[in-house]
């Protein structure tokens, strides 16, 4: 099963690139429940992109949220079926639908991302990162921004994924698991979690909980603070603890009003077998598509139209390099004081502002470069399909002319000489009257014309000894 999850970091903390970039390409983990660490064999795989230039394109960035990080994870099973499709083939047509439901509405040359595979734990994981950043328009972007709709979008990816190659559907109500773990919490928390969903799992088995209502009173009775009600999930803090730990499942959920709605999964099962029907699949897929291009296009609607009507890459850096100038430092009296403080003190009488572009300047080189190495990896997949195509054609024509050059040797092994005409005169006879010099009276076309008789006269002394051969070899003579 291909399931997705998204790193709650973003760089917010003071964290660089190297963060996440550091953890995908290292060639050891940390095993958590030994508390020791291990090599990764076989070594990370760097699918797309270049680790050192994303951890520059992150780091450049003065947004407080600087990246975005993920992970598609597959089972071993799950693994090996992708396997039995060629698990390269699979990896690239996986990570281009992975590109294409995060860079939806985001002009090819500024997808960037770095995506490596782990395989060290014996099934697939591709994680990948990219900045939270719209190198087309210069703007911050966040890619998988606040509210449901991420998590519908990237269900539909995963969908599409599960279903094109067989995989086994995580959400399925007969494998779903009454508790849930949340992906990327902090190590310390972990135990804490573990205990209390086991804690609550093993009260819904023995019927001491019956319901929702009945797991929150359960876990005030035992000293815990409810802290927040979702949907579908409780948040609670244990006593004499500093957080609140949010638990996800179906026990969890608003939905869970009795153990035995809880156990009837028939229905279930068979509404998710419609659910996950090719058709629906794909119409889900492409409205994932729709909307995030539709937020993107609405979010940069300005910007996007004055780049996207630009002649050539240098009006849009022009557009770039203004819109840069705009951003403004205010300074008071003290040049140290804070921003906020700065723009406190400011006054349209005194117009103490000046353009500011330490921005621009430290970003343009590392998006020129990050540019250049999507157009020279284009501008090679392009040669490269040239050359296939150019290879494809020339032995298409040579499979042809090898297929009929038997049949040519036959023809000429066939051919009776004995009716060719005895001279090139005989074929261009009645043309003139002399049969021979049919001078023009012009010096130039007359000496075209005496060139090809004589280059008819030497073709017709070789075909008159071909002719003289064969009839040699038609009377029992052998040819040498």
């Amino acid at each position: 099963m291909a399931m997705h999850g998204i790193s709650k970091h973003s760089g917010s903390a003071g964290g660089g690139g190297s963060g996440p970039v550091g953890y995908f390409i290292s060639d050891q983990y940390y095993n958590k429940e030994a508390g020791v660490w291990h090599p990764r064999d076989p070594s990370p795989q760097v699918i797309e992109g270049d680790p050192e230039l994303m951890i520059q394109m992150i780091d450049v960035l003065e947004h407080k949220h600087k990246y975005m990080s993920g992970v598609l994870s597959f089972t071993h099973s799950d693994t090996e079926k992708l396997k039995l499709h060629g698990l390269t083939d699979a990896i690239e047509d996986i990570t281009g639908r992975l590109k294409e439901v995060l860079f939806a509405g985001i002009a090819p040359e500024h997808q960037h991302i770095l995506i490596v595979a782990h395989t060290h734990l014996q099934r697939l994981e591709l994680h990948y990162v990219l900045p939270r950043h719209n190198f087309e328009v210069d703007r911050a972007w966040n890619p998988a921004p606040p509210g449901k709709g991420k998590y519908r979008q990237f269900d539909a990816l995963t969908d599409v994924i599960n279903v094109k190659y067989g995989l086994d559907d995580p959400r399925a109500p007969l494998r779903a698991r009454v508790t849930k773990e949340s992906m990327w919490e902090p190590p310390e928390q972990k135990p804490t979690r573990e205990t209390l969903n086991d804690f609550f799992k093993q009260a819904v088995v023995e019927g001491v909980i019956d319901n929702r209502q009945e797991l929150i009173e359960l876990a005030r009775k035992a000293g815990f603070e409810i802290t927040r009600v979702g949907d579908n999930y409780l948040s609670m803090k244990p006593p004499g603890g500093d957080k609140a730990i949010r638990l996800k499942g179906e026990i969890y959920d608003k939905q869970f009003i009795s153990r035995d709605k809880l156990a009837d999964s028939k229905t279930k099962s068979a509404e998710r077998a419609a659910y996950l029907s090719k058709p629906a699949v794909a119409r889900r897929y492409k409205q994932a598509l729709r909307e995030r291009q539709e937020f993107v296009e609405k979010r940069f609607k300005k910007a996007l139209g004055i780049v996207r009507a630009g002649e050539n890459h240098s009006t849009i850096q022009k557009y770039n390099n203004t819109k840069r100038g705009e951003i403004i430092e205010i300074f008071g009296s003290n040049p140290n004081n804070s921003t906020d403080n700065n723009r406190n003190s400011h006054s349209t009488d005194n117009k103490l502002v000046t353009p500011h572009d330490k921005f621009g300047r430290k970003t343009d080189p590392v998006i020129a470069r990050a540019e250049q190495i999507i157009s020279d990896t284009q501008q090679s997949t392009h040669r490269a399909n040239s050359a296939v195509y150019r290879g494809t054609k020339l032995l298409a024509e040579g499979a042809t002319v090898v297929k009929t050059v038997h049949q040519r040797l036959e023809t000429f092994g066939s051919l009776n000489y004995a009716f060719l005409p005895s001279a090139p005169a005989d074929i261009i006879a009645g043309l003139g009257e002399s049969g021979g010099a049919m001078d023009s009276g012009d010096a130039e076309a007359d000496k075209v014309l005496n060139k090809k008789r004589s280059e008819f006269g030497s073709l017709n002394n070789k075909l008159r000894h071909i002719a003289a051969a064969n009839k040699k070899n038609s009377a029992g003579y052998t040819l040498s």
